[in-house]
């Protein structure tokens, strides 16, 4: 069942930039051979909720019984940052699951969430004999090296997917310099997120200019 004392999320009409990113893998999508997606931008410009949404809508559509990654750069980044909202949208939906908060992982139907933090190089021998589906990496711009390619490698399953979601770091970054700027070369699905994305901000900044 469901872990209790956890808020329903209030949605919001999801603009054409998160609808993108929510549905780029569906069979009717010019994206959905794409196995690799790069969601980045601002802080609060809505690319977060919407990658949650498509990580968990692909997962449980296309898997039953496997396993998945989902990291950040620590455990409690992780939970503040994914998966507290992640349990608010699964309570919305009326999914059921378990959380085993002690041993970091989250059970939907038959499939497992393994939860990571990526914050050091030994991170990278958490995820060592690990066959997953699908990776969801949180402010992956953060992580080691070592963890990113780890990660990667165990989704070795037909079909996996990666979810990369990030905030602006350096030009010189090997995930610009590796992944974004190489989009095309390694057929990654890539978006830039701005804060006209995120209808929930446009829609409080509304009610703020005419004082509702």
């Amino acid at each position: 069942m469901a872990t209790t004392g956890n808020k329903p999320f209030h949605f919001v009409p999801f603009s054409e930039k998160q609808k993108k990113l929510i549905y780029f893998w569906d069979r009717r999508s010019p994206y959905t051979n794409m196995d690799f997606v790069i969601a980045d931008g601002a802080i609060r410009s809505g690319k977060t909720i919407a990658m949650i949404v498509s990580f968990l809508l692909w997962s449980m559509k296309y898997y039953d019984g496997q396993a998945f990654i989902m990291a950040g750069r620590s455990i409690g980044a992780l939970k503040r940052n994914v998966i507290q909202p992640m349990v608010n949208i699964l309570n919305t939906w009326g999914w059921d699951y378990k959380f085993n908060r002690s041993e970091n992982y989250i059970t939907i139907g038959n499939n497992i969430y393994y939860l990571f933090g990526a914050n050091n190089e030994a991170a990278q021998d958490l995820v060592q004999g690990l066959t997953a589906a699908g990776l969801y990496a949180d402010e992956v711009t953060l992580f080691p090296r070592s963890f990113v390619e780890q990660a990667m490698s165990r989704c070795s399953l037909d079909g996996s997917k990666i979810f990369f979601n990030c905030n602006p770091g350096s030009p010189h970054h090997y995930i610009k310099k590796e992944y974004i700027e190489k989009r095309e070369e390694k057929d990654i699905y890539h978006l830039h997120f701005v804060m006209d994305d995120n209808n929930a901000i446009s829609a409080r900044s509304e009610e703020r200019r005419v004082g509702k």
